[in-house]
């Protein structure tokens, strides 16, 4: 009976400790990740332009921001990869008719000003910008 009962305490113990590990990993996780925004927000009526927009966090940023509803312009040196961006882009959920390309190669200012001039001429104004393509 007593190696029974010794059983039953080795048992609790492991227990115990599968709890205590399951509950600090938790908070672990938590610490290191960090804090997550979750909340909707509605871009509606809002206009973006994003530089470096056919890959990586640009991409990314630009699906974010229409899937939330914001107009955005897409601005890349390359046409060609940007128009296999925005086809990516709507696969992945995006209204195709907020995507709009626009050709803007940073390193050539001219490229800019065009793009500049090209941009006033649709928009008012934009709201969002974000400066994304390395140079």
């Amino acid at each position: 009976m007593s190696s029974a009962l010794n059983r039953s305490d080795h048992n609790i113990v492991y227990i115990f400790g599968a709890v205590v590990l399951a509950v600090g990993t938790y908070i672990l996780r938590k610490y290191i990740k960090g804090g997550q925004f979750r909340e909707r927000v509605n871009g509606k009526g809002l206009v973006a332009a994003v530089t470096g927009a056919n890959a990586g966090t640009g991409l990314e940023t630009v699906r974010g921001l229409n899937l939330a509803g914001v107009k955005v312009y897409m601005l890349c040196r390359n046409e060609e990869r940007a128009s296999e961006a925005k086809i990516k882009l709507v696969q992945m959920g995006c209204d195709a008719e907020r995507l709009i390309i626009v050709k803007c190669d940073l390193s050539d200012f001219s490229s800019v000003r065009a793009c500049a001039k090209e941009l006033l001429s649709m928009e008012d104004k934009i709201d969002i910008l974000i400066n994304n393509a390395g140079v």
